[in-house]
Parts: C-alpha cells; sequence; structure tokens
C-alpha cells in the first residue's frame, strides 16, 4: 500500500484510544478498507487509516505501535490505524458505513 498523501484534505483529529476524551493529534482520513495493510498488520473493521500531522501530546500511545512508532510523536508525516470512534469529525462514521472512501 503506497504511503502517498492523499489528494482530499480529510481533516480530523485523533483523541486518546484509552478513553480520556483528549485530542492527541491532528492529522487526516486517508481511504480506508478493512483488508489494507498498515505497516503489514490488516487494518481490520471499525478501524480507519491516518496521516499524522501534529502530535498535541508526544508521548501519547500509538494503538497499534510498530517496531519503529510507538508515540504519536514517533508517527508523525505517517500514516497509523485508529479506532474510527476515537476520531472527531463530523460525518467520519456515516462515510465509513456507506464505505464512500
Amino acid at each position: 500500500m503506497s504511503t502517498t498523501l492523499p489528494k482530499l484534505t480529510n481533516k480530523c483529529k485523533l483523541l486518546d484510544w484509552v478513553g480520556t476524551g483528549e485530542v492527541v493529534a491532528e492529522g487526516r482520513l486517508m481511504p480506508s478498507d478493512p483488508k489494507d495493510l498498515v505497516h503489514h498488520v490488516p487494518l481490520g473493521p471499525n478501524s480507519v487509516r491516518v496521516w499524522v500531522d501534529v502530535a498535541k501530546h508526544p508521548n501519547a500511545f500509538l494503538w497499534r505501535p510498530t517496531s519503529e512508532m510507538r508515540t504519536i510523536e514517533e508517527a508523525i508525516s505517517s500514516n497509523v490505524a485508529w479506532p474510527a470512534d476515537k476520531i472527531l469529525k463530523g460525518y467520519v462514521k456515516s462515510l465509513l458505513v456507506a464505505n464512500l472512501f
């Protein structure tokens, strides 16, 4: 899977996946399919692929760490898998359900 930036900028905020509700990063939603690989791991259901632009809490742990990245700060300028229900964007869930990506 290519790691080039998406042409559309679907800005979003990533919420802490442990449930604190804090915004840990800002980024852009990328086209997502449950079969897509993100760092050699299938994305799976109820997940989205996100390009990380800005770390708001640099030491926040990634939802799916890799051998190269464990924190949000280490994921800047890369794509990561994130739980769909931990993304702030008004229409994210409806797009995911309709599979319009």
